[in-house]
């Protein structure tokens, strides 16, 4: 087995004579015309060869020998992260004589990783929406494509894995790390006319890749060539091609407003032919959407909307986003080879966009990143190589309330006022440096390819300004706007944090080629993370929860306070990581192959998870400087109800002191994900390839945080805190287990692969197995709940069920094919299951007296046992280019998003009854989705889009 570069490709394989001895002291020249980029090396005794890094592109490999005839072996593709194998026969030639033969890529899988590469041509064919490059992630086994909910990433889709959302991809481009250490998933995006092709590897990846628990996308951006080219070009949408949403058409709501441009440039060539080149890439887009505000619960036949002045009414959405990428290439040496890239991203839109968020409680985002990264690649001799990557990143973001009104939360989830997660800012700033060495070696009659790394990130600027909430929060005790209030909780101070981290890798692999049938993959790896030391015995929190513990021995997850695992955080350093690996080719003939693993993954603790918000209570003086509850409604000294905004507040039952709002009750473990695959890749006939894998993974240690001021007999166990102070902890688990059947096809015309997936997903946590668990205390109708039922015991079985990103069956199909008359037509399908939802007892109701209002529906036994509806949606690109003097073309392009108008409803109302002027009743909307394609965040109804494409 070969060793993959995460920048570039392996190309080996052996040379023999007619009667398969070896053949030594053979040239062998791999030769890229369109770079002119040429490498050389030479036959081993036992006539292998090897070159350890090659950029990817088309290659023609060279073999001469004194006495035989010269064979040419052309279009051999290199694809990023995947190493290439190309064995070749010499024939003895009296005179000088050359022989040319066409290589033809594998269509199955040879390493014992599960993934798939996607290639320049189905970036450029395949209708993508957005045009981001990670949709294509999602035609890998296990996958699924989302959208990144998270504020920071706007108009950012992701590709979530193995019951995972997407936060624990670790995302290389160039080589270099592109991960947030704040939020977890994709940092800095770059447009699709900068991408030369990628490699997403789900599991069994070797021990060279680490911080991920989940997968790797390996990404390598485009490079000039000798010749200059460029593209121009544009994709336009407007509400005139698009249907109305299901929202619109349900309502009798015209459609909203929907103009959208994106449109860009690029150029690149030589500096110096066969030498230097440059490529440059430009893209904004203009995206100007609404949407229609719904504030009624019940829908018609209830008792009305919420706030009838906005019933209905459009709430612009205006999205601006620039993308910029410059690189520099330099074939140094014939050993040697230097690249520099560039990266710019600056995007602004709207946060808090949702049909029951009024227009006041919404902010305005804005993100700028910054990227420059360096490499240096260094054949030494034959058979070894050393790779060094520098890189330097810069995040800033904020998001700012649009109104300073007091938070009025529904139990509905119709939410109005200053949005509760504003203002804040978050800003990183991380240098990275990176060095590989491989080298082969054969010993015991077995070859050795071995490869070490060293990895040091130091990212001394890493936190943020949070204080939210100075307007207060009301908690509503029925959808109506005069409903009484149920509690009050107001914070102060200023709450901002500096959690700088460096992260230390190290690690060394060995693949080891047994015989020619049979390679072992041995590897370990490293992981050490600093900076999530914390100091908390200032944190006033601290005496109460161990006054607590004392006074409730009863409460397991209380103890560690007692014990003292919460005074002063320690690092964990015991991160050993190993890797095992296999592949045997059953019959010799590269077509029927075995393969299989076991290793541990840790994935970075990025710290909107961890210690992020503790550190924050540590070095700041934000708190809770107003609480006030009633379960049955606050009143005042009158007797009447207090009404927000008009009385003036009750007695505050907090105190007056700032009292903190978080705490971590231990030292963090690192989130790891223990896995298991035996696969099957079956080359069944020269244009189909079929591959079948059964994996097993189990998550640990995953952080999470919860709301930790239960009641016990009428009385929180913190009395001078607030209801919504929260605990920060490592003890969430989930396990993942699946089944994949994959096809990669391909033919002169055509080009389609695609999969199947059976899996389960069951855990603690709910929002996947890589997101940590946000509960706000009470059940929305329609919200995701990720609420503890049990709030004494962590280990209840109540507070584990199935995963949101269960869905138990899981399709994607794509194709490609040139059509007559010059026509291309291609396609994606996707389709998912229904995935979980809680059947809960009534939104604002706290029938167990801890305080809280999540209780389950009677009967119920844990969360998430109710089933939504599925998901599908098929995208159809057209497109035809007309070409000018041979090296001008125009291509004309038309692409429908979700053709056949799927509703894809989501996020049912989990109510299973309702309270109606304080009577109980069954809810009749109970399973009803609330969020269907078009809303925010979500797929589109079916909507046209036109492109035109210039190149030269």
């Amino acid at each position: 087995m070969l060793l993959a570069q995460s920048t570039g490709s392996q190309l080996s394989g052996r040379v023999s004579d007619s009667s398969g001895g070896a053949v030594p002291g053979v040239t062998i020249t791999a030769s890229n015309a369109q770079t002119g980029l040429t490498r050389t090396t030479v036959t081993e005794s036992d006539g292998s060869y090897r070159f350890p890094s090659l950029p990817v592109g088309i290659y023609t490999v060279t073999a001469e020998l004194s006495g035989f005839a010269t064979v040419k072996t052309e279009n051999v593709q290199l694809n990023v992260a995947t190493p290439r194998e190309v064995n070749v026969t010499l024939k003895q030639a009296a005179v000088s004589e050359a022989i040319t033969v066409t290589a033809e890529a594998p269509l199955v899988a040879t390493t014992p990783a599960v993934g798939t590469v996607v290639s320049q041509q189905e970036l450029e064919n395949l209708p993508l929406n957005g045009r981001q490059f990670a949709n294509l992630a999602s035609l890998a086994p296990g996958t699924q494509l989302s959208v990144n909910a998270d504020p920071t990433k706007p108009g950012q889709l992701t590709v979530a894995l193995n019951g995972g959302s997407g936060r624990n991809v670790n995302f290389l481009i160039d080589g270099g790390d592109n991960t947030d250490d704040t939020i977890g998933g994709a940092l800095q995006n770059f447009n699709l006319e900068a991408v030369q092709e990628f490699k997403i590897q789900t599991m069994q990846y070797k021990a060279e890749y680490g911080r991920s628990s989940g997968g790797v996308l390996s990404v390598v951006t485009k490079t000039g060539t000798n010749d200059l080219s460029g593209s121009a070009y544009g994709f336009f949408r407007d509400k005139s091609l698009n249907e109305k949403t299901p929202r619109e058409e349900d309502n009798d709501l015209p459609k909203g407003d929907y103009k959208r441009k994106q449109y860009g440039a690029s150029l690149g060539g030589p500096i110096v032919k066969d030498y230097a080149h440059f490529f440059a890439t430009y893209e904004k887009t203009d995206r100007d959407t609404t949407v229609s505000i719904d504030s009624d619960p019940d829908g018609p036949g209830g008792l009305g909307p919420i706030f009838p002045e906005f019933q209905g009414q459009s709430v612009g959405l205006p999205f601006r986003d620039e993308l910029g990428t410059a690189k520099a290439t330099w074939n140094a040496t014939a050993k040697q080879l230097i690249q520099v890239r560039y990266g710019y991203q600056k995007n602004t839109d709207i946060y808090g966009a949702a049909p029951n968020y009024m227009p006041s409680n919404q902010g305005t985002i804005a993100n700028n990143y910054k990227s420059i990264l360096g490499s240096h690649s260094w054949t030494i001799g034959n058979n070894k190589l050393n790779e060094f990557v520098y890189q330097w990143t810069r995040f800033e973001n904020s998001i700012l309330p649009v109104s300073d009104d007091p938070n009025l939360l529904f139990p509905s989830g119709v939410t109005s006022g200053q949005n509760f997660n504003t203002p804040q800012t978050t800003t990183q700033e991380k240098s990275q440096f990176k060095d590989d060495f491989s080298w082969s070696s054969s010993i015991g009659g077995g070859r050795h390819d071995f490869k070490t790394g060293v990895n040091w990130i130091h990212e001394p600027i890493l936190g943020g300004d949070f204080t939210t909430g100075t307007s207060g929060q009301y908690q509503l005790l029925e959808d109506r706007p005069d409903s009484p209030v149920g509690s009050i909780t107001v914070f102060g101070g200023f709450f901002g944090d500096k959690t700088p981290v460096d992260q230390y890798n190290v690690y060394l692999q060995d693949d080891w080629a047994v015989n020619n049938r049979f390679t072992l993959n041995l590897g370990v790896r490293y992981d050490l993370w600093s900076g999530f030391d914390l100091d908390q015995r200032s944190n006033s929190l601290l005496p109460l929860y161990k006054a607590a513990a004392a006074a409730n021995p009863q409460i397991d997850w209380l103890q560690s306070f007692a014990n003292g695992d919460a005074d002063k955080l320690k690092d964990d350093k015991n991160n050993f990581a190993p890797r095992l690996g296999f592949t045997y080719d059953l019959k010799g003939d590269s077509r029927h192959i075995l393969r299989g693993g076991y290793g541990i993954y840790y994935d970075f603790p990025y710290t909107n998870a961890t210690i992020l918000f503790p550190a924050s209570s540590v070095q700041s003086n934000y708190g809770v400087v107003y609480f006030n509850e009633d379960p049955n409604g606050i009143r005042n000294a009158n007797g009447s109800f207090f009404r927000p905004g008009i009385d003036p507040l009750p007695p505050n039952q907090g105190g007056e002191a700032n009292t903190a709002t978080e705490i971590a009750r231990g030292s963090w473990d690192t989130p790891e994900s223990e896995q298991i695959s035996l696969g099957y890749s079956w080359q069944a006939t020269n244009w189909l390839g079929l591959t079948f894998d059964a994996v097993h993974i189990d998550y640990s240690n995953i952080p999470y945080r919860f709301r930790a001021n239960p009641k016990v007999n009428g009385v929180r166990i913190l009395p001078t805190a607030a209801a919504s102070v929260r605990v920060w902890t490592d003890d969430g688990s989930a396990t993942y287990k699946g089944f994949n059947l994959g096809f990669h096809a391909r033919g002169n015309k055509f080009e389609a692969q695609g999969f199947y997936t059976l899996s389960k997903a069951n855990g603690d946590v709910l929002t996947g197995a890589d997101e940590f668990r946000l509960w706000d205390g009470t059940l929305q109708t329609g919200a995701q709940t990720n609420a503890l039922i049990n709030i004494y015991d962590l280990g209840s079985s109540q507070n584990f069920g199935p995963l949101y990103t269960d869905a138990r069956h899981r399709v994607t199909l794509s194709t490609t094919y040139r059509a007559p008359l010059g026509l291309n037509v291609s396609g994606i399908f996707r389709y998912r299951s229904g995935i979980p939802f809680t059947a809960f007892y009534v939104a604002g109701n706290d029938l167990n007296g801890d305080g809280y209002n999540n209780e389950l529906a009677p009967g119920v036994a844990h969360v998430n046992t109710e089933r939504g509806d599925s998901f599908s949606q098929f995208d159809l690109r057209l497109s035809k280019e007309f070409t000018f003097g041979g090296s001008y073309g125009v291509e004309l392009i038309g692409e429908i998003f979700n053709l056949f108008n799927s509703r894809n409803p989501t996020r049912p109302d989990g109510s299973a009854f309702v309270n109606a002027g304080g009577t109980i009743t069954p809810n009749p909307n109970f399973g009803q989705p609330t969020i269907f394609a078009g809303d925010p965040l979500q797929g589109e109804q079916r909507l046209a889009q036109l492109g035109v494409r210039f190149r030269f």
